[in-house]
């Protein structure tokens, strides 16, 4: 057997939680003068996941950059773990308050339950703690249980939906010492095989398809059936290397095999949502469309995305509405006004859709 089938053995056996099996075959590979650098540098970064010991983990990655110098995903974990370490003089926050909210180690695959369709899986997403899965598991839920191993759980608000490209974006109160190191798109290759991890323990293996340019963009083809998935869907995709490609979404390609959207896609849509929440701090997520709204915050009753109702509270309720801005978010004051009862809201067919009365032609035509 070659050396990068040992390899890819050792690192099969790590994600299966076959620790020492793992280490002993890690240990040997780098002996064997058969392994590249870069496979070198991979058993290196797989070593590292052997223990919780941030020092053990600043040593081998240290080793894996002296093979790989040109590794960004390396260079970048190494750097995380740098600055997480304490300093002289400085003693580690320790207590019940970083137990409960900060992870050292990122689990590779996470749960999701709560969801409207079934229990699924999901990938935290950056070191803040959110967490990706897929919009149709979540369906119109607006809290979920991210479930990390049997004694952990953590309650998670769902943040937004793209059902456009089946993903659901979750907060928790999550700190993560390093988040999972993702396959930047250049190195994703046709043919690749992969990985996908579901949360009870499956794991499905697959390779990568060639869809067309536009396709391409944001989506991997995957040789999956959603038939073959083993909950509702969010497993994360791994390389050989332990990098993260994508999320396996039930979107399928014309053939009918599942479609991973890529990891650095998903990494843009969050940070977008990030955008989205600094410039409007006052929308609030329409769990029926997956949108931000912020209907509610000038005293409206229903999503200006979808018109779907929204659940107020007694506050709320009590708020006069903000007639101007609503009319406003809701296009109310997007065309000329009615000549029988003033309001901007259109027309159709000759009548105003307020009052139902006959407009005049020129206000048809303009509106």
């Amino acid at each position: 057997m070659s050396a990068q089938n040992d390899l890819r053995q050792a690192i099969e056996l790590m994600q299966d939680g076959q620790v020492a099996r793992a280490v002993d075959m890690l240990n040997r590979l780098l002996g064997d003068a058969e392994l590249d650098d870069r496979g070198r540098a991979a058993a290196y970064v797989w070593l590292a996941e052997a223990r919780e010991d941030s020092a053990f983990k600043i040593r081998c990655l240290e080793r894996a950059l002296e093979h790989d110098p040109d590794n960004q995903q390396i260079r970048q974990g190494l750097q995380q773990l740098m600055a997480a370490r304490p300093q002289p003089g400085q003693l580690p926050q320790m207590g019940p308050e970083r137990q409960r909210t900060e992870l050292d180690e990122t689990p590779p695959v996470i749960g999701i339950v709560g969801g409207l369709n079934g229990p699924a899986s999901g990938v935290f997403v950056k070191g803040a703690g959110l967490i990706a899965t897929t919009s149709y598991a979540i369906g119109s839920a607006k809290h979920v249980t991210v479930t990390l191993d049997a004694q952990r759980h953590q309650a998670g608000a769902v943040l937004r939906r793209l059902p456009t490209y089946d993903l659901a974006l979750i907060e928790t109160g999550l700190r993560l010492a390093r988040a999972s190191s993702a396959a930047p798109p250049s190195m994703i290759a046709e043919n690749s095989a992969f990985i996908a991890l579901g949360y009870g323990g499956a794991r499905l293996r697959g390779a990568l398809g060639r869809l067309n340019r536009r396709g391409a963009r944001h989506w991997l083809r995957t040789t999956i059936p959603p038939v073959h998935m083993p909950d509702a869907g969010g497993n994360p995709l791994y390389d050989e290397n332990g990098q993260l490609l994508g999320l396996l979404t039930r979107n399928v390609d014309g053939a009918g095999a599942a479609l991973a959207i890529k990891m650095s896609h998903i990494v843009a849509l969050a940070e977008g949502l990030g955008r989205d929440r600094q410039l409007m701090p006052d929308a609030m997520y329409c769990p029926a469309c997956g949108s931000l709204t912020r209907a509610r915050s000038y005293g409206g009753r229903h999503c200006e995305t979808c018109g779907a109702a929204q659940e107020v509270d007694s506050a709320e309720a009590a708020m006069p509405p903000q007639v101007a801005k609503l009319a406003a978010l809701y296009g109310e004051d997007a065309g000329r006004p009615c000549a029988h009862c003033g309001v901007r809201v259109g027309s159709y067919e000759g009548r105003c859709l307020r009052c139902g009365h006959a407009v005049a032609s020129s206000v048809v035509a303009e509106s």
